[in-house]
């Protein structure tokens, strides 16, 4: 006999060993154990429906516009009523000064937007998400004053964008 079936026959001698009346016991109680215990099932709670109410806005705050908007203050209140160009869609951070134009007496700027549009700009134009214009350009910035809501009221801050 070699080596490999005598082991196995051992195993085999071992396994039937083990499986001897020790084990009734156990089989009993594990059947008898939970013979007469029954799970608590509390009942599924009734859905209400809940009543619509009617909301009624009339000369309320609008509760998603930001609370430095809704009462300015003093400062120099912007135009809300003034359309919006391209140039405003944007953060002034996303738009690039990429070079300037000279026509006459005139300097324009070169601006380019996220989408890859190239815009020209002059004194005057609007530029960036907070009602900034342009006040001055020079060959390598743009000087812009934006008015944004502070805490006491509307705040007017110079800003430059400069050429990349």
């Amino acid at each position: 006999m070699n080596g490999r079936a005598l082991a196995s026959l051992s195993i085999c001698l071992l396994l039937a060993g083990c499986s001897g009346s020790g084990m009734g016991h156990l089989h009993q109680f594990v059947e008898t154990a939970d013979a007469n215990v029954r799970p608590v099932i509390k009942p599924v709670p009734a859905v209400t429906t809940p009543k619509p109410v009617a909301f009624a806005m009339h000369n309320l705050p609008d509760p998603f516009e930001p609370f430095s908007m809704r009462n300015p203050g003093p400062g120099p209140n912007p135009d809300h009523n003034l359309p919006k160009g391209p140039l405003q869609r944007y953060p002034l951070g996303d738009l690039t000064m990429v070079g300037t134009l000279r026509a006459g007496n005139v300097l324009w700027a070169v601006v380019t937007t996220p989408d890859g549009a190239t815009h020209r700009v002059t004194v005057g134009t609007y530029m960036g998400e907070h009602y900034g214009h342009v006040v001055r350009i020079t060959p390598n910035s743009i000087h812009l004053v934006e008015t944004v809501a502070g805490p006491t009221g509307w705040v007017e801050q110079p800003v430059k964008l400069e050429i990349k």
